[in-house]
């Protein structure tokens, strides 16, 4: 006994010793926010007042200094995913992460973002390139002089690499590509045409329907609405692989602003609310700041890797926010090779040599870095992807606007932070080339608006849905529709405006087929039963967590209907009197998303086959393709989608369909959470996953998962991955509510925390606050009574 008391001893002294060895290795990366830090690169004092939850205030003499401070300072948080940012920009994330990695670096090398981004860095103004210098220099002071790294690093045996300027240009490249619709949803319409047959991928390529609300009330369209201008081509097809979705992590699939002026609030100022919706990362994919000094005073989300504050501020006279402005600005040419020459194509007016650029991998290996070559080639439309993008057809080139249009989107992103009124915002925003955005605004006069960025392309002929012949010159681009044309308002007679994704209105011309409007719907409900009364900041913001599904409320009666009698009567109750809310206690909630994730499949996987909807149409990012062709023909019961081609002998309908989707998802929900189905609450199953870059080998690093209302169609939005039930993938992970009656009144949130250093106790200190709806203030008037300074101090000669 004695003997197992001592060994008991041990075995708790040398766990204690672990924990204490853990611990101490984390922590002595956490940054300390009091204090003077002497620097190399200032030229005159800056204070750093950073708040209970981690939101840092630069005060600054004059820009230079403001955005020096301001790369030091994000870096001291976040260099390890401004790595990852600045490696993916250059397509290097394998001299990190290894052979795990080498397709994506292949497909960013193919695409050239780096490449993008030394010519965008090279059309901004010499005070913009300034700016992005300074913030660059900031970066690298604090690598230079740093005593601890960021733990991963450690924990890979690397360091960071030396940031560049074009890095900032990169990093909002990076964004402007998570944005563009086309990408994925082109291919994948192009697969089902191949899979079966041209009427059924025509007949799911989207078309915003007749139904659904626009943002000025208006319906300008250049066809009539449901109608499509592309037809399906078919070319020489590579076997189609998996689809590697999107190499990037910004989705923004249902982000909203809702704004209202004085004239509808009870205060009479403008009330804004802006909150861009996006998949969840660790650390949050914005940091929230405020930066002072110079010709800038602003507060918002900031991009780490980028200056400025991003696509969601305020900064005293305006507020802003964004939403994807989901335009199609990508095309997909198939080219024909020369049958006499594989290094040249065929084009009008004879064969020409396909450009061959250069790259080089760098992946990494125990032995250190190993260098590959990679060349990538190059048609007159853009860089051949078949090889990157299994689903795409044999030497298919992808053309993207940013490939002729420089990027100089962080200017406009620099501009409209000093931005004082609606004339001054719009300017800003035509430097806005390849964020394909609509922005919303408000300012202290009363004012209020919004204005669609990016370059949209004009088409000889089709749309763009699917790939089209590249050797000749039907299919051209002829130019981009001229920033004055693109759509915006100022001042609408409503006296609000909301963008939900949906569609403007305005437009007397093409700009997409990928708008989305179930959210939008809802919120028109809701200011139908408002009856015009005034709003004050409490119920703007009950809106923006609003939880009322409208597919719900569209389907739940045709469930009902379809499943009377005993078989179903203890699940169909649930749905009695249910009003669509999908929030944490409901457990209608729980069963219609189950139901109608079943359906959507059933009534589309046969058509298309099973691999298409699982990596296809069945992937979230995508859900509203099919969610669109569903709410088309909700009231058809005989519509031949809801065949099952597989079963010969019988032709099902829609309530035959129903009833096979209620079935499997009340068999699903028995397995997963018992047989009372009034236990089955969204609570229980629906939950935001915070996960960090290296948290699949290292668990530790990840947030336990955090209950979450919502779903895909509701305004608190709730995306879940349909090959996973329920794991949430994006949310309204940065929202803003601002009151231009009580302005200091201000708040923002971005979950979960500020810091990226584990065991910072800023890491995850606001994840359960966002998922309670909750916010903190912003503190733009009031910062200087902020307790915690750090004084960044020049470095004597």
């Amino acid at each position: 006994m004695k003997k197992l008391k001592i060994a008991g001893i041990i075995v708790a002294v040398l766990a204690v010793a672990s924990y204490a060895s853990f611990q101490i290795f984390f922590r002595t990366a956490v940054p300390t926010y009091e204090g003077t830090v002497t620097i190399d690169g200032l030229s005159s004092k800056v204070e750093v007042r950073t708040d209970e939850h981690g939101i840092p205030h630069l005060f600054a003499e004059n820009d230079h200094d403001l955005f020096f401070a301001q790369g030091y300072v994000t870096a001291r948080e976040r260099m390890f995913q401004m790595e990852i940012t600045r490696l993916a920009g250059r397509g290097e994330l394998s001299s990190l992460f290894g052979e795990a990695t080498i397709d994506k670096d292949k497909f960013l090398k193919t695409i050239g973002i780096h490449r993008l981004a030394k010519t965008g860095y090279r059309a901004m103004s010499a005070e913009s390139r300034a700016i992005i210098d300074a913030y660059t220099a900031g970066v690298n002071a604090f690598i230079r002089d740093t005593k601890t790294l960021p733990r991963e690093y450690a924990l890979l045996g690397a360091k960071p690499g030396r940031w560049e300027s074009e890095d900032c240009v990169s990093t909002v490249l990076l964004m402007a590509f998570s944005l563009t619709r086309s990408f994925m949803i082109d291919l994948v319409l192009y697969r089902i045409g191949e899979h079966a047959g041209a009427d059924v991928a025509e007949t799911l390529a989207p078309s915003y329907p007749d139904f659904a609300p626009t943002l000025t009330g208006k319906r300008m369209s250049p066809v009539p609405r449901g109608a499509l201008k592309s037809r399906f081509h078919k070319f020489e097809s590579t076997a189609a692989g998996s689809f590697m979705g999107n190499p990037l992590v910004m989705e923004l699939p249902a982000s909203n602003w809702m704004i209202f002026s004085g004239k509808h609030t009870k205060s009479g100022k403008a009330i804004f609310a802006g909150s861009p919706d996006l998949k969840p990362t660790l650390p949050a994919l914005f940091y929230i700041m405020r930066i002072k000094g110079g010709t800038f005073d602003v507060a918002g989300g900031a991009m780490p890797g980028m200056p400025g504050i991003g696509p969601l501020g305020f900064n005293g006279h305006i507020a802003w926010s964004a939403v994807n402005g989901r335009g199609d600005e990508l095309d997909y040419y198939v080219e024909k090779p020369d049958p006499n020459d594989a290094r040249r194509y065929l084009a009008p007016g004879g064969s020409r040599a396909f450009t061959v650029i250069e790259e080089t991998l760098r992946i990494k290996t125990k032995k250190g870095v190993r260098e590959e070559k990679y060349p990538v080639r190059v048609s007159r439309h853009g860089p051949i992807i078949s090889s990157v993008m299994p689903m795409a057809p044999a030497n298919c080139a992808m053309k993207w606007a940013a490939f002729e249009n420089p990027s100089t989107d962080l200017e406009g992103l620099l501009n409209l932070n000093r931005a004082r009124d609606f004339g001054e915002f719009r300017k800003a925003l035509s430097r806005v080339k390849n964020n394909n955005l609509g922005i919303g605004y408000a300012d202290g006069a009363g004012n209020i608006g919004w204005q669609f960025t990016a370059s949209a392309p004009v088409r000889k002929r089709d749309d763009g849905t699917f790939p089209v012949p590249g050797w000749v010159d039907d299919y051209e681009w002829t130019g981009y529709i001229p920033y004055e044309r693109l759509p915006y308002d100022y001042n609408p007679k409503a006296g609000w405006i909301a963008s939900f994704n949906n569609d403007p209105g305005n437009a007397p011309y093409h700009l997409t087929n990928y708008y989305l409007f179930e959210r939008a719907t809802r919120f028109a409900e809701i200011m139908d039963e408002r009856k015009g009364s005034p709003v004050d900041v409490d119920q703007v913001m009950a809106m923006q967590l609003d939880t009322v599904s409208i597919v719900a409320k569209r389907w739940a009666p045709l469930i009902l209907k379809a499943c009377e009698g005993p078989e179903f009567a203890k699940y169909t109750a649930l749905f009695k009197g249910w009003n669509g809310s999908v929030d944490l206690e409901s457990a209608a909630g729980t069963l219609f998303n189950a139901f109608y994730a079943n359906f959507l499949k059933n009534v589309l996987a046969d058509e298309i086959g099973e691999k298409l909807w699982k990596e296809g149409l069945g992937q979230s990012y995508l859900y509203y393709v099919p969610d669109l062709l569903v709410a088309k023909i909700a009231l058809k019961p005989d519509h031949a989608f809801y065949d099952d081609i597989r079963t010969v002998d019988k032709k099902e309908n829609r309530d035959d369909i129903i009833r096979k989707s209620m079935g499997e998802a009340t068999a699903k929900l028995r397995d997963l959470l018992g047989s009372d189905p009034e236990k089955w609450q969204w609570k229980r199953v629906h939950k935001m996953y915070f996960e960090h870059p290296l948290g699949a080998k290292l668990s530790f690093f990840n947030l336990k998962p955090i209950p979450t209302n919502g779903e895909h169609h509701t305004i608190n939005s709730g995306f879940w991955e349909t090959g996973n039930p329920f794991k949430m993938d994006s949310g309204g992970v940065i929202r803003m509510m601002v009151d231009f009656a009580s302005p200091e009144k201000a708040t923002i949130i971005s979950p979960p925390g500020q810091s990226g250093a584990y065991t910072s106790p800023h890491y995850d200190d606001l994840a359960q606050l966002w998922a309670d709806g909750g916010q903190v203030p912003v503190r733009f008037f009031s910062a200087k009574d902020i307790a915690r300074v750090m004084t960044l101090e020049p470095k004597t000669k």
